[in-house]
């Protein structure tokens, strides 16, 4: 089985990247013999969101750092790209870019996230077991801040009120999780949601099912697009479903001791972005007719 992780770096969020680099170090241990994994990594540099004459540091200073964290990748297929041309770039794009014929599953991942070692290990493995054409696999996650995340929360922590989801250390999530010896499973989503934060998707569901538009660029809420769609899909008889992998959690680095000054804010302070129009309202603005296309492709494809 061969699975591809696609991850994607501003460049404030390149210490992010030395987490995730060595978490990665660790998971390959945990891979079974004939799991092969590819990483295509995007260092966004995009001279059309900053202004690098402007900055107080260089591109050149990322870029070095990127390739030396990449080195922590050579036990996988790692594919670096750095774009630095003058056009709107981001994980849209690099959602369109990541489609391959030899790849089965597809798994996005935010990079300030926290993953366990073990995360990689056990959604490939659950995802061998799966029997429906179309799936997506989540994690738990710790409390979040309204109900509709509820369904993927865990239930050591569902009874933490939603305003104080903001409060707890990563490390004492972790830690506690780590310890519960809670049995990894899998157990039926009785809806769709996720947040593309290390979530891992078949190749049918995600090339043919929610496949990004030609027009989409940059940034906007690609996810909610897919929900809806699925959703959509699963209603009208297509064999779609999302499990949710108990015993693993993944959850947010800047909360806890990180909240105030995350390990982004320094660069963030050495950095001018560009005044550009807000990527999400863009996005927003032509939503819905990317459904009305998106329902006529599941027709066009016979999925419904």
């Amino acid at each position: 089985m061969i699975t591809k992780i696609t991850y994607h770096l501003m460049p404030w969020e390149i210490d992010y990247a030395l987490q995730s680099f060595t978490q990665f170090k660790k998971s390959k241990y945990y891979l079974q013999e004939g799991d092969t994994v590819k990483i295509d990594s995007f260092l966004n540099l995009s001279n059309y969101i900053i202004d690098w004459d402007k900055s107080k540091l260089p591109k050149e200073f990322f870029i070095q750092k990127y390739k030396d964290l990449s080195n922590l990748l050579i036990d996988y297929d790692h594919t670096p790209f750095i774009y630095e041309g003058d056009e709107l770039f981001g994980i849209l794009d690099k959602q369109r870019m990541a489609y391959s014929p030899d790849v089965d599953y597809y798994i996005e991942l935010c990079p300030d996230m926290y993953f366990s070692e073990t995360l990689l290990a056990s959604l490939i493995e659950s995802a061998k077991v799966v029997p429906n054409k179309y799936f997506a696999i989540t994690p738990q996650l710790y409390k979040m801040w309204d109900w509709t995340w509820d369904v993927l929360v865990a239930d050591r922590h569902i009874d933490i009120p939603y305003d104080q989801w903001d409060k707890a250390d990563l490390f004492d999530i972790r830690w506690d999780f780590k310890n519960a010896n809670i049995e990894r499973q899998l157990k039926l989503s009785p809806v769709s949601k996720w947040c593309n934060w290390f979530d891992l998707y078949n190749k049918s569901f995600y090339e043919e099912m929610i496949p990004a538009h030609d027009d989409w660029h940059g940034y906007g809420p690609g996810d909610t697009y897919g929900m809806i769609i699925s959703e959509h899909a699963k209603k009208h008889g297509a064999d779609f479903q999302q499990y949710i992998l108990e015993g693993e959690i993944i959850f947010e680095y800047p909360i806890g001791p990180l909240k105030q000054r995350n390990v982004s804010s320094v660069y963030r302070d050495m950095i001018v972005t560009k005044e550009v129009p807000n990527q999400r309202a863009v996005f927003e603005a032509k939503f819905n007719d990317y459904l009305n296309i998106g329902v006529q492709q599941l027709i066009d494809k016979k999925i419904i």
